[in-house]
């Protein structure tokens, strides 16, 4: 046994639940490093195997052709991309062109649209006969020389589009 007497009945029950508690304490903790030691070895594994991908790849693929393999990777995604200024306004640049190029052909399209029916409505009025052009020309040539014709009244200054003032 001990020197030391415990002082009271309390101080032995918290030290046997000190002990309890220390106890679970390292049992967790082993097992905690179990599978920490676990982890490694499956991350050693994993790290041989992509060495031998690598050197396997390293083997096959011209280095030239490292750079798109690494751009189709998926960490590419995940890396931060460093542009400078002069590349972000090139791409700009690249952009707003393809938007151009595209608003180009847009017009050029609606451009032949509108020859097209133009060069129908000449063709349609091609086929029409010349006697209703006759008859359209005299019958506008009537109805000014009626309207020549009439006299003007002193007292009604007013046209017949414009409205009266009491309206």
């Amino acid at each position: 046994m001990s020197d030391k007497k415990p002082t009271s009945p309390i101080m032995g029950w918290f030290e046997a639940g000190l002990g309890l508690f220390t106890e679970q304490l390292n049992a967790a903790n082993q097992q905690v490093q179990h599978k920490v030691d676990e982890s490694q070895k499956t991350l050693d594994e994993l790290a041989a195997r992509g060495a031998e991908v690598e050197a396997q790849i390293r083997k096959t693929v011209d280095p030239s052709q490292w750079l798109e393999l690494w751009r189709q990777s998926p960490l590419h995604h995940w890396m931060p991309t460093f542009t400078t200024p002069k590349q972000k306004r090139a791409l700009q640049i690249e952009a707003l062109s393809a938007k151009v190029d595209l608003l180009v052909e847009q017009v050029a399209l609606l451009a032949a649209k509108q020859a097209a029916a133009k060069a129908e409505e000449k063709s349609q009025t091609a086929a029409k006969p010349k006697t209703t052009r006759a008859k359209k020309t005299t019958a506008t040539k009537r109805t000014t020389t009626t309207r020549a014709a009439k006299p003007a009244t002193a007292g009604n200054t007013t046209s017949k589009d414009a409205p009266a003032k009491g309206e």
